[in-house]
């Protein structure tokens, strides 16, 4: 049988109790003074709406091509490096991540094995002056931001401010992968005013690319969209 105090927190909870418990608690009541069984609710039920309101008001996003967040309605979780696969791999993940700048490992580290998937780092590509990069030996660093007030994140590609009720985060330019290349990517929003990897432009090693990102008319409007343009993004918290 659970204490009294366990029944009465899930009953506030609406978790469903067999008859045995209810009768418990009934008789239990029955003995305790009214107002500190009050007293108890009351707190029970206002611890659940603060973690109900902490839980709503937390939303997380990457920004990529910068090792910070967004002022003001964001801070920072961890600043890292952008990776992926490499651009040549069939068959490989599509997704870009931002991996940690203090990885740990677990117990598989030295496991020798062939049949293995590959993360490399990303460095910008074309154009160059997209990415504010003299070369495309530049590696691309990435932030997780946690929004400080918002609980829902939406990328808009095509758009450099967000829609009415929404905030910005950032805005920037589109970028995927390079069209003929054999592993697949994805569209991800880089920052406007990208940052380089301290150190990171020394070698040209590939790996997973980022691109500008163009329009084709056709099955795509135009207009409202125009033909051979690069595409905006922005990132918008509500």
């Amino acid at each position: 049988m659970l204490p009294v105090s366990e029944l009465l927190f899930l009953m506030v909870l609406g978790i469903s109790l067999g008859d045995e418990d209810k009768d418990c608690i009934q008789e239990r009541i029955s003995l305790i003074n009214p107002s500190y069984v009050e007293q108890k609710l009351d707190r029970f039920q206002s611890e659940l709406q603060e973690l109900k309101s902490k839980l709503e008001n937390r939303v997380l996003f990457t920004r990529w091509g910068r090792r910070d967040c967004p002022q003001g309605i964001s801070t920072l979780v961890y600043a890292g490096y952008t990776g992926g696969s490499r651009h040549t791999h069939n068959g490989s993940a599509a997704e870009y991540v931002c991996l940690p700048p203090d990885p740990t490992w677990g117990p598989f580290k030295y496991l020798e094995h062939s049949s293995v998937g590959y993360m490399y780092g990303a460095e910008y590509e074309a154009p160059e002056q997209m990415f504010g990069v003299s070369n495309t030996k530049e590696d691309i660093p990435c932030a997780v931001c946690e929004g400080t007030s918002h609980s829902v994140v939406l990328m808009i590609p095509g758009r450099v401010n967000c829609y009415p009720n929404w905030v910005e985060a950032y805005h920037g330019n589109l970028v995927s992968g390079y069209r003929d290349h054999q592993a697949a990517s994805q569209y991800i929003c880089m920052d406007g005013e990208p940052q380089t990897v301290p150190g990171g432009g020394a070698v040209n090693d590939n790996g997973k690319l980022v691109y500008g990102v163009k329009t084709v008319c056709g099955s795509l409007p135009c207009p409202p969209y125009e033909n051979d343009k690069f595409l905006s993004c922005v990132v918008c918290l509500k």
